[in-house]
C-alpha cells in the first residue's frame, strides 16, 4: 500500500498550491507566451492541476504545439527524479512518528479513520503517522468522482523524457513540506475535515474544476481564496515561491525556448508568475 501511496502523492505534493490567485487582466487561459525583452526563441507557461479525472484531462492542438516547439521542461519538482518518491517517504512523516488521531476532535477522527480504512484497507492506527498535508492528499485521491485519473506533471515529464528534453524543478521536495510546516496543524486540520465533509466534491470542487476546464482564473479565485487556508497564507504558499521563480525561468530562457508547467495557482494575480514576467519586461500573452 504504501508504495502504491507514494507513487501517487508525489504527484500531488502541494494540494493548495495549485489554487488561483485573482487575475490582473480582463484576458484568461491556462497556457500563456512569453516573449521580448531579448529573447531569441518564444517560451510558454501553462497551469495545471496536479491530478485530475481523465476525462477532464485538457490537452489540445495548441497546448501540444506548444510543448514541442520547447527545448527544456520546466516544473515545480523535477518529475524525472529516480529518488523522487524516497524524498517524499523521509519527509512524510510526522516528527517522531507522532500520530496526530489524538489532535482531532473525536468524531473527525472517527471519519477520517472510517474513510482510510475503506479506501486504503489501514486507518488512522497506522496513517496517523503522516502530516495533516499528506492525509488530504490521500482524501483527494480517493475522493475524485472517478476511476481514472491523469496528472499533468507525469504526461509532460514522460513526453519531455521522450523527446530527449531535460526537466528542471524550481523547488525540492524537502523546501515544499517545509513550507506547510511553517503553517499550524490546527489549520491544516480544519482543511483537511472540510475535505471529507459530504458535500465538499459536490459543491467546492465541483466549481473549482467548471472553472480551471473553463479556463477562467477570475472565477477560480473567487470560488478558492476567499477563506481558509490559502486566504490566509497566500504569501507562504504562493507569491514567496513566485518571486524565487522567475528569475530561475529568466535564466533559463536565455539560452533556450522553456514550457514552465506549474499549478495554475500561481499564473494570476499582482504577485503572479504572469504578472512578475511582465514587470521584468516580457510579453506575456494568452494563447486562445
Amino acid at each position: 500500500m504504501k508504495s502504491i501511496f507514494l507513487r501517487k502523492i508525489s504527484l500531488i505534493l502541494a494540494l493548495s498550491f495549485w489554487l488561483v490567485g485573482s487575475a490582473t487582466a480582463q484576458e484568461s487561459s491556462l497556457l500563456w507566451k512569453i516573449s521580448g525583452n531579448g529573447l531569441e526563441k518564444e517560451s510558454y507557461l501553462f497551469g495545471t492541476i496536479h491530478i485530475i479525472c481523465k476525462s477532464d484531462f485538457l490537452m489540445d492542438e495548441r497546448i501540444t504545439t506548444a510543448f514541442e516547439s520547447t527545448e527544456e521542461l520546466i516544473l515545480e519538482l523535477d518529475m524525472s527524479d529516480p529518488q523522487l518518491q524516497l524524498k517524499m517517504q523521509q519527509v512524510s512523516m510526522n516528527p517522531g512518528m507522532k500520530n496526530i488521531k489524538g489532535e482531532m476532535d473525536e468524531s473527525m477522527a472517527s471519519e477520517l479513520d472510517e474513510f482510510l480504512m475503506s479506501n486504503y484497507g489501514v486507518g488512522l492506527a497506522q496513517l496517523g503517522v503522516l502530516k495533516p498535508f499528506v492525509l488530504s492528499s490521500m482524501v483527494l485521491i480517493k475522493a475524485l468522482p472517478c476511476t481514472e485519473t491523469e496528472s499533468y506533471e507525469t504526461f509532460y515529464t514522460s513526453k519531455a523524457t521522450d523527446a530527449g528534453k531535460t526537466v528542471v524543478g524550481l523547488e525540492t521536495v524537502e523546501f515544499q513540506v517545509g513550507i506547510f510546516d511553517q503553517i499550524p496543524q490546527d489549520l491544516q486540520l480544519l482543511e483537511l475535515g472540510k475535505m471529507l465533509a459530504e458535500d465538499y466534491f459536490q459543491t467546492e470542487f465541483q466549481s473549482m474544476m467548471e472553472a480551471y476546464l473553463a479556463e477562467d482564473i477570475r472565477k477560480l479565485d473567487s470560488v478558492m481564496t476567499s477563506s481558509g487556508m490559502m486566504a490566509e497564507y497566500r504569501a507562504l504558499l504562493l507569491d514567496e515561491r513566485n518571486k524565487s521563480w522567475v528569475p530561475l525561468i529568466a535564466d533559463a530562457m536565455k539560452s533556450k525556448s522553456v514550457f514552465v508547467a506549474v499549478g495554475a495557482g500561481h499564473l494570476g494575480g499582482e504577485n503572479g508568475v504572469i504578472s512578475l514576467l511582465k514587470q521584468a519586461g516580457y510579453s506575456v500573452d494568452p494563447v486562445k
